[in-house]
């Protein structure tokens, strides 16, 4: 297949009636998706963030703050930035969901922004078909390609919501587009709009990850290799405007703009100070990528490289410049084990240029005359994984390809690590959230013991998540309506992504799906026995770094630059398995304490009289009381008894006698 792409003929009739009905069905069902759809795992971060960044300038969470400036164990200031969330922002003040000052969390105003990004999206569905255009002379062959997009469930599901991904993948494309068209400057104002594309694209995904700017360095570089002097100034003035662009909406890290980019490239490669496999990518290509896309992306592969050197002037530009969009930055993941996870996800903006490589295999294969099955093949690509997407609608990122759906529960048979995640971005949550019990304390996500059971925090917070901006539930917690927990040692467990049991919980509801013939579960939730923590030899000590963090339940502030953990509302909660020695006994207690406020100390739902010595509380635990909650369980509530500070920095228990 050593002839260039075909310009100029049409797609087959029955091929473009399908991709119209395709983009007929996806685009209002990926609208109305991000306005039903829930809270995603990341959102509440970015919100945060966006709330830090108009306080003090930085994109973070104010936990990696310290004095106006990020703390010096903070790694994560050149991997994000706040472009994206900077025009949700304005399109949620356009909405009346907020004001230009401060940023809601309300169910209302993530919907607002879920259709901010689905509009991000479109954009790159437009981009990618005037790229298909440009590469086969034909729009109807945009619209082909714009199809192929949507069609891809990683593209469509998360367009619904997801804040970065997908805007970095649109102004890719705009890069790409606007890169491509630099040499094409027969019509009047060509050039212009070449080069806004440009300054736009780069701004939208430079300024929403850092990371991605070696591929757009490189696209540039390839699109000055030319005699055409034009392009030498051009781009990069074009490349010089976009850096002001980032310098004034991000100026603590682009007045730097050298060392946040590099950082910025090593910080995503190497994200969290984690490794990753070569072997990640190929395995999810096969896993998440509907197997006929993958195939013909292959194809088109195949038909656009060898053909770059047959295709004189613009047309090759462009032809590597899809490519490298396609392939690059992928391949440098592979041979440098970056640390990719959750899926395809981190590669979105692989995804146009695939849709056009599509696009450009399935016009090679007409035009070499092959058999005329080919248009239904090509259809069938287009019309299976939407309606895929419409049976797991609105969590089409939890698709999965025929071979994986059948191998993948085996896999996870032998081994519960291997097991292919569905609704991992917790927007199922929202459905759920009715049957999530009306009353008594929420974990989300909760983590495992050594057993597999489940314990009431999770490994991002320790708060109820019914009121923790971090988790899925707070925007939809008046929601729920379900029987509330008969116990103090009971906690509600919402579970994403898996259906593991836990052997100390029950379930009461589910979010399921069907994906041909499995039925997928989305969420669920469940009544879970309290399972504390062993209490620790010498006692508990607290610090903001997290050490004993494991026996902390609900209600406390743990930061770096600050001792012990902190009492963030009124009142927060421990627990502890106390060891057979101390089970049947009285018991001392001792709570050493720093700040101004004074604090009351409640143990098995019984509030004790304390006395106090210096930074020392004390009180007695009577026998009947450390039995009370049965199995050694002792859940001790530190509450503050004025609006003055609190933060525990050590807590102890010793035998007094019988």
């Amino acid at each position: 297949m050593t002839a260039p792409p075909p310009t100029g003929q049409a797609p087959p009739r029955v091929l473009l009636v399908v991709a119209v009905g395709v983009l007929v069905v996806a685009v209002p069902a990926t609208l109305v998706g991000g306005w039903l759809t829930g809270v995603s795992w990341d959102e509440t971060y970015h919100v945060m963030r966006l709330t830090t960044f108009l306080e003090h300038g930085w994109y973070l969470l104010e936990r990696d703050m310290l004095g106006g400036e990020p703390g010096p164990w903070e790694d994560q200031q050149y991997v994000y930035g706040p472009a994206t969330t900077l025009l949700l922002h304005a399109w949620s003040v356009l909405w009346g969901v907020e004001g230009w000052g401060t940023v809601s969390a309300s169910a209302t105003a993530y919907a607002v922004r879920h259709l901010g990004v689905t509009l991000l999206s479109l954009v790159g569905v437009a981009a990618t078909a005037a790229l298909a255009r440009l590469a086969l002379g034909s729009w109807r062959w945009g619209v082909v390609a714009a199809a192929a997009l949507v069609a891809v469930p990683t593209w469509s599901g998360h367009a619904m919501f997801n804040v970065k991904d997908v805007s970095v993948a649109t102004g890719y494309t705009l890069v790409t587009l606007g890169l491509a068209l630099t040499a094409r400057r027969d019509r009047r104002g060509a050039a212009t709009l070449a080069l806004a594309l440009v300054v736009a694209g780069v701004a939208l995904a430079v300024g929403t990850r850092p990371g991605i700017a070696p591929g757009l360095v490189v696209a540039a570089l390839v699109t000055t290799a030319t005699r055409d002097r034009w392009r030498w100034w051009a781009v990069p003035a074009a490349g010089v405007s976009a850096g002001l662009v980032l310098w004034a909406v991000y100026p603590a890290l682009f007045s730097d703009p050298v060392t946040a980019l590099w950082r910025g490239a090593l910080s995503s490669s190497r994200f969290d100070d984690q490794q990753g496999a070569w072997w990640y990518l190929p395995l999810f290509l096969v896993v998440e990528l509907p197997t006929l896309h993958l195939l013909l992306g292959a194809i088109g592969v195949a038909a656009a490289v060898p053909a770059v050197r047959r295709t004189p002037g613009p047309g090759r530009l462009l032809l590597v410049l899809v490519l490298l969009q396609a392939l690059l930055l992928p391949t440098l993941g592979v041979l440098r084990q970056a640390n990719l996870y959750t899926g395809l996800r981190q590669l979105l903006f692989a995804a146009p240029a695939l849709a056009v490589l599509v696009a450009v295999a399935i016009a090679t294969l007409v035009a070499v005359g092959t058999r005329r099955w080919v248009p239904w093949v090509a259809a069938a690509a287009l019309v299976l994984p939407v309606l895929a997407q419409l049976q797991l609608f609105p969590y089409g990122y939890a698709y999965r390809s025929p071979v994986a759906l059948a191998g993948a529960p085996v896999v996870a048979e032998r081994d519960p690590s291997w097991e292919l995640p569905t609704d991992y971005w917790r927007t199922s949550v929202r459905e759920l959230a009715p049957a999530v019990p009306s009353t008594g304390a929420v974990t989300c996500s909760p983590s495992r013991d050594a057993d597999g059971g489940f314990r009431p925090y999770s490994h991002e917070s320790h708060d109820d998540c019914a009121r923790d901006p971090v988790g899925p539930l707070m925007p939809y917690a008046d929601e729920r309506d379900g029987p509330g927990l008969g116990s103090p040692t009971q906690f509600a467990a919402v579970v994403t992504g898996t259906d593991r049991e836990a052997d100390n919980c029950e379930r009461e509801a589910e979010v399921t799906r069907r994906l041909w013939w499995r039925e997928l579960t989305m969420s669920w939730t469940a009544v879970c026995d309290l399972e504390p923590t062993a209490y620790p030899v010498g006692g508990l000590r607290l610090d903001g770094a997290g050490h004993d963090a494991a026996a902390l339940l609900d209600g406390w502030d743990l930061h770096r630059a600050r001792v012990g953990a902190g009492v963030r509302g009124q009142s927060a909660s421990l627990a502890v398995a106390l060891p057979p020695r101390l089970r049947a006994r009285p018991l001392a207690l001792e709570a050493r304490a720093v700040g101004s406020g004074s604090l009351a100390l409640h143990v098995n739902g019984r509030e004790l009289p304390t006395s106090t010595a210096g930074r020392t509380v004390t009180a007695r635990v009577p026998a009947e009381l450390v039995a009370a909650y049965r199995f050694g369980r002792l859940v001790v509530d530190v509450t503050r008894t004025d609006d003055r500070q609190v933060r525990l920095l050590t807590l102890r228990l010793r035998a007094v006698g019988r």
